[in-house]
């Protein structure tokens, strides 16, 4: 792929190394939504992973989009929001790093709409920069993670104030794991499942 995001996946597979064990969950996963901007790029592995599923891929990159839907059959692609989906019950959530580019008042919204669109028990899977340390985080110019020459207004959460916030909306939580990313710095991974 010639989009910078490409080369920054296959850098960074450890972010996406949940996608089998998925399957093992939810093998009869119906309809599974991609959210954040490496979801079209997502779109080919989970259609290999699950070829009789439906896809959305939703982001707001249209360039991204556009590159990752060509030779890509099976999948829906769509800009953000994704309230179209919403009356779309889903059985699988993937959202790889959209989290930080969220204010707190957003985040509660994505996660409630996120909540809203998923069948009961559907799996859903978060991962984020996040920060080690006890402070306020309010969102600071940072390197991309997809383009290290472009800084993006960004916010690091702390796992625990996202596992509260999902637990609040109704999402049981599963396991949730951290990675050093040598870009990155850290990153969680939650597994939740909708109650």
């Amino acid at each position: 792929m010639a989009h910078p995001l490409g080369e920054w996946m296959t850098d960074n597979a450890d972010l996406f190394r949940y996608a089998g064990e998925l399957a093992c969950m939810r093998e009869g996963a119906d309809r599974i939504l991609l959210s954040g901007a490496p979801s079209a790029f997502l779109s080919p592995l989970f259609r290999t992973i699950y070829p009789k599923s439906t896809i959305i891929a939703v982001t707001e990159d249209a360039e991204a989009l556009e590159e990752a839907m060509q030779g890509t059959d099976g999948v829906e692609g769509r800009m953000i929001p994704f309230q179209e989906c919403m009356e779309k019950q889903i059985d699988i959530v993937v959202s790889v790093l959209a989290v930080e580019t969220l204010e707190t008042r957003d985040l509660t919204r994505y996660l409630f709409s996120l909540h809203d669109c998923m069948n009961e028990g559907g799996n859903l899977l978060l991962s984020f920069p996040s920060t080690d340390r006890f402070m306020l985080s309010p969102m600071k110019e940072e390197v991309s993670w997809f383009s290290m020459e472009r800084k993006v207004r960004m916010k690091r959460y702390q796992a625990e104030d996202v596992m509260k916030a999902l637990q609040m909306i109704g999402f049981s939580i599963r396991a949730v794991e951290k990675d050093d990313n040598p870009d990155l710095g850290p990153v969680i991974t939650i597994h939740a499942v909708r109650c």
